[in-house]
């Protein structure tokens, strides 16, 4: 009784205290995506989100800009951005209302681990302010300009389910949040699978800022670039900034990505002297040659695109098949442990002898179920069958037209309803698979099939 009469005491003290303002806040013009800076001042540090027009203000006591931005508006409900607390202005008191917690929890969406366990099983839908209806984890990324070779990385990267689940929780990266890099990609992944948005798309922009400082502008908005170029930096970048080493397993990205390959280099020698140099080299992802486009037309005079199938570009694995050196060195590869998750990476781009960068467009069919590695790895001795060696597909990368103008986009298998999706910057729309084995796959991302299930 005691506890119940608590309960109505504090519903009425806050019914009493209710901030009379609460009903100008214009929740369709919000938007959290961009840098977090003041619009007056430009600093990013203790800054509000005024919740009536959207624009950022700095401070809250007088003369500082938020608080003359109420006065000379008379807009009054203003957001922290760092905490998500929310103040009257220029009364400078605190609003604590349950109605707020929706732009709170889009600010900043946090994951438990109960709902991140249902994430592959279980389909969510969405509707953001606008009345429109969207799916958590399939929306769109604005492509801020030329920006579509990190929207289609962002888009695999995000459903790679032990990466995914890692940066849903925060607490697991807490240690490592002064890395801008880590803090914007966690973030970012968090917006992607977050039922709590107002719309259904998101921007990158604080993550390109993070990606763009870390790379030394080796990656920039408004400059295409190549998205395996970046996946390459990224995956290494984040490694490092989550405190990886060289010791396997050290970070989330290597549990995730890194497999072994056994390199046999036999030197270019005098005949009849064959030195061979065997090293284990680690990887996070593996590049596969496609043939040269041939230069002959049908007859119909239109340029003819071959096929190959990916276990003819496999070959490169098979521990058999000599590469030819540069230097005149002969090498062999083969797996020797794979990952549980898989990057492939078909090699379609090469510059040439004036520099020009040239594409083979050469379509490489592959399984969506069930590619077979076993003819490509090397098993332990002890395995007895216990490796996997089978992948079903989980993304691919795609790149349309040719490589100054082109763009690319992404291929992706979302789980929790089982069907295949285009997403291409803004625009997702359901696919037919069988038109994904056939197009031109530049990047796959493979999920190592349980063994119980081959």
């Amino acid at each position: 009784m005691a506890m119940s009469l608590k309960r109505i005491r504090r519903s009425w003290e806050e019914d009493a205290f209710r901030c009379p303002y609460l009903d100008t806040i214009n929740r369709s013009i919000l938007d959290f995506d961009f840098e977090k800076a003041c619009s007056v001042t430009g600093n990013n540090f203790n800054v509000y989100a005024c919740l009536v027009c959207g624009k950022y203000f700095q401070g809250r006591g007088k003369h500082t800009e938020a608080y003359i931005h109420s006065l000379q508006e008379a807009h009054h409900v203003h957001m922290n951005l760092q905490d998500g607390r929310v103040y009257c202005l220029p009364d400078s008191y605190e609003v604590v209302d349950q109605s707020l917690k929706d732009i709170q929890d889009m600010l900043n969406p946090t994951f438990c681990a109960s709902s991140v366990s249902k994430l592959n099983t279980v389909p969510v839908y969405a509707r953001g302010v606008d009345g429109s209806d969207y799916m958590p984890g399939l929306i769109g990324l604005n492509n801020i300009k030329n920006t579509d070779f990190v929207n289609v990385i962002l888009q695999a990267l995000a459903r790679v389910p032990p990466l995914r689940d890692f940066f849903l929780i925060e607490q697991n990266y807490a240690n490592y949040i002064s890395s801008a890099l880590v803090r914007e990609f966690g973030a970012l992944v968090r917006k992607i699978w977050s039922p709590f948005n107002f719309k259904g798309q998101v921007s990158p922009h604080e993550f390109l800022q993070a990606a763009m400082h870390d790379s030394g502008n080796r990656f920039k908005i408004g400059v295409q670039s190549d998205p395996m170029d970046f996946l390459a930096w990224l995956l290494n970048a984040l490694h490092l900034a989550l405190g990886g080493s060289k010791r396997p397993g050290s970070s989330i990205i290597h549990n995730t990505f890194q497999g072994s390959v056994r390199v046999s280099t036999h030197k270019a020698v005098i005949e009849g002297d064959d030195q061979v140099d065997e090293k284990e080299m680690p990887f996070l992802y593996l590049t596969v040659d496609v043939p040269a486009a041939p230069l002959f037309k049908d007859a119909l005079e239109r340029n003819i695109i071959p096929q190959v199938p990916l276990f003819a570009c496999l070959t490169k694995f098979d521990g058999q098949t000599f590469q030819e050196m540069m230097n005149g060195d002969r090498r062999r590869y083969v797996i020797t442990k794979l990952p549980r998750y898989l990057v492939v990476h078909i090699k379609r781009f090469s510059t040439n002898t004036q520099q020009f960068t040239e594409k083979n467009p050469t379509i490489v069919n592959f399984p969506v179920r069930n590619l077979d590695l076993a003819n490509y790895t090397q098993l332990p001795e002890n395995s007895q069958g216990g490796v996997n060696t089978k992948f079903n597909l989980m993304s691919s990368i795609q790149h349309d037209g040719t490589p100054d103008e082109g763009s690319y986009r992404a291929f992706v298998h979302f789980k929790a309803n089982d069907q295949w999706y285009e997403l291409q910057d803004l625009h997702c729309n359901q696919i037919h698979p069988q038109l994904i084995s056939v197009s031109e796959s530049y990047i796959q991302f493979y999920d190592a099939v349980p063994l119980e299930k081959k």
